[in-house]
């Protein structure tokens, strides 16, 4: 009993923050886990279909089914996640989410202990971690979210590649790929370093989960995943067009050189060219630096949480729920023979990270409402000039140099005489209009159902107009029931620039 004490002590304050979030878990919204969880419940009752990707129809649908109080978006998930849900459907929504956030505590306590195992890592270190990670911990599980489960795919993945354990990392990775995308980028890791077999195994198993998936989704949901609702997501398309608190560098990029006379009237320079560019330069230059830190870089974990780090700050909608992934830079520099002090300044800076509130700063101006963003990228630099040499640095501002040479050749996608008919503040959703008696009344969902409000607008005549009576060609959208008033004004329900179906209202003048 001595030794299990000795042994498994240090993860006690981690097993009771998680015990208690648990708790209060119990009496919070299911927030995002109704969006998994309901995904798996429509499968389950065979209403799995392209309509789930639209907020409208799959809030409606979860109202229809007694459940109030629920405003979810299931984009950017993949169709996958509703199978792996299926078995959480045939409970209560209150009780799947206990016992997915009992499994999902088990396996983070699992992976802790095995990671900190394999590499001898203090103990008293890791009676810190529950503090460094405090709002990670306590937003993941009282949201629901699956980035536990991903810390454990990830974990037992790379321990089994420590090992050379190849089937099993390339089963533990793949599916973690199914299941949220972004850790495809370990393939680069692999190409980088012509690891060809668990390559092969990464890649057959993710084969073997899509096609298994196709036999409960079908495999028209997963070719309107990949063409619709991938690209949107990999463009930031979320929600709305600009969302702050994502903290990501895509979405800074784009506050400051993309002009939008509704949610961003104000950037430094309207020069949406030099932004796509800017974009590339930036991965261009993660991906360089990744290919000399996984060929040069001796120390596996280091070269390891790189990568995660790379997906991070390559994505361009940022959570507190991914930042519970930074769990692999700490063991990483927890193992160094950095000073204490080194250590501390680390281990501080992952603190401010994940911990401060955004409500200090998300209503400051800009460029100061980024303040996460610009600590995750102060912490990247000093992560990777510890564990690379200077060289591989000067190497990627070369390449990205290299791009933004290009700059011309980006063409600019804006619409000159397209924009937003509602202000700023307006809901997010709207799903329906009418316009009657010089009054334009919009119905918008949120979390209380369905809604109205009113705008003023002068109409001399209108004219309700089917697709293929006029060209709507004219921006790359999801496009409804648009209107001609005053013969000169084009007014739709349009999700340009938007997460898929999270349509509002545009306009669009007729020369």
């Amino acid at each position: 009993m001595k030794r299990i004490v000795q042994q498994y002590y240090p993860l006690l304050p981690l097993l009771l923050l998680c015990g208690y979030f648990m708790f209060r878990a119990i009496q919070f919204p299911a927030h995002d886990f109704a969006n998994y969880y309901f995904g798996g419940k429509f499968l389950a009752e065979g209403h799995f279909n392209a309509d789930i990707y639209f907020p409208y129809e799959f809030n409606k649908a979860i109202f229809d089914a007694g459940h109030s109080g629920i405003f979810v978006s299931y984009a950017p998930n993949t169709p996958f996640l509703a199978v792996f849900f299926l078995p959480f459907s045939f409970f209560s929504l209150a009780v799947a989410k206990c016992i997915f956030n009992g499994i999902s505590v088990v396996l983070l306590v699992f992976s802790c202990y095995r990671l900190s195992s394999y590499y001898k890592i203090d103990p008293k270190y890791l009676i810190l971690l529950p503090l460094v990670f405090l709002v990670p911990i306590k937003n993941n599980l009282l949201f629901g979210q699956v980035y536990f489960l991903i810390f454990f795919l990830l974990a037992e993945g790379w321990l089994a590649y420590e090992k050379r354990q190849w089937r099993w990392a390339g089963l533990f990775w793949s599916l973690a790929i199914v299941i949220k995308v972004f850790p495809v980028l370990l393939i680069a890791l692999l190409v980088f370093r012509r690891q060809w077999k668990p390559l092969l195994y990464l890649v057959g198993f993710s084969l073997l989960f899509l096609g298994t998936s196709m036999l409960f989704t079908g495999m028209d949901i997963w070719f309107f995943y990949l063409k619709e609702v991938l690209p949107k997501a990999s463009n930031g398309e979320i929600a709305t067009g600009f969302v702050d608190n994502y903290q990501s560098v895509f979405m800074f990029l784009k506050r400051c050189l993309v002009l939008d006379n509704i949610e961003n009237p104000k950037p430094f320079f309207n020069y949406p060219g030099l932004f796509s560019a800017a974009m590339m330069a930036f991965k261009i230059s993660v991906l360089v630096i990744g290919y000399f830190v996984s060929k040069r870089v001796s120390n596996t974990l280091f070269g390891f949480s790189y990568w995660i780090l790379a997906m991070i700050i390559l994505s361009p909608y940022g959570s507190t729920y991914s930042l519970i992934l930074l769990l692999f830079l700490s063991f990483a520099l927890l193992k160094s023979d950095l000073s204490m002090v080194k250590k501390g300044v680390f281990l501080g800076l992952l603190f401010l990270i994940n911990n401060l509130p955004l409500s200090l700063f998300i209503d400051n101006e800009f460029p100061l409402s980024y303040l996460r963003l610009f600590l995750l990228l102060f912490f990247a630099v000093f992560f990777i000039g510890f564990i690379s040499k200077k060289s591989i640095g000067l190497k990627a501002v070369f390449s990205s140099g290299i791009i933004l040479l290009t700059v011309p050749f980006f063409n600019s996608t804006a619409i000159k005489n397209a924009s937003g008919l509602l202000p700023a503040e307006s809901p997010i959703l709207i799903y329906d209009y009418e316009i009657k008696k010089n009054q334009l009344t919009y119905f918008y969902w949120n979390e209380t159902g369905k809604n109205s409000g009113v705008l003023p607008i002068r109409v001399e005549s209108q004219k309700a107009i089917k697709e293929n009576e006029v060209s709507l060609n004219f921006e790359k959208s999801n496009k409804r029931k648009p209107i001609i008033v005053n013969n000169n004004t084009l007014i739709y329900l349009s999700d340009y620039g938007r997460g898929i179906g999270f349509f509002t209202l545009r306009k669009f003048k007729i020369r």
